[in-house]
């Protein structure tokens, strides 16, 4: 394979990755959302509350949308990271990006658990 055709081959990768980490934030911030409220609304049988301090901190000083743009922004900081770090390490760009996205999924899976059994 070329050179280019390896780049192009490479930054697809890259692209994939990100993509699924971003999907996996996103529906973290939903799940989020959606626990808070169902919670906040009486249809749970316990309280949910953020766990993560600084996120919390946030969402109490900010409401949703600052909880949103406060996740966004870590999560596109975190994806700039990895298109820096691939311009040297792709490998190590992509070990990121599916680790993210591992750790995230996992978080969003417990959520909806949560949500399951505790509705």
């Amino acid at each position: 394979m070329s050179g280019r055709g390896r780049q192009r081959k490479s930054r697809q990768a890259l692209e994939t990755a990100i993509s699924w980490f971003l999907l996996a934030c996103a529906l973290d911030v939903a799940m989020t959302h959606i626990l808070l409220h169902q919670s906040a609304a009486g249809n749970t049988t316990v309280t949910f509350v953020e766990s993560n301090p600084l996120a919390r901190h946030v969402l109490h000083r900010w409401g949703l949308m600052g909880m949103v743009l406060f996740k966004a922004s870590l999560s596109l900081l975190v994806a700039g990271i990895a298109v820096v770090v691939h311009t040297r390490r792709p490998w190590l760009a992509l070990g990121l990006l599916y680790s993210g996205t591992t750790v995230v999924g996992t978080v969003v899976v417990y959520s909806v658990r949560l949500l399951l059994q505790h509705r």
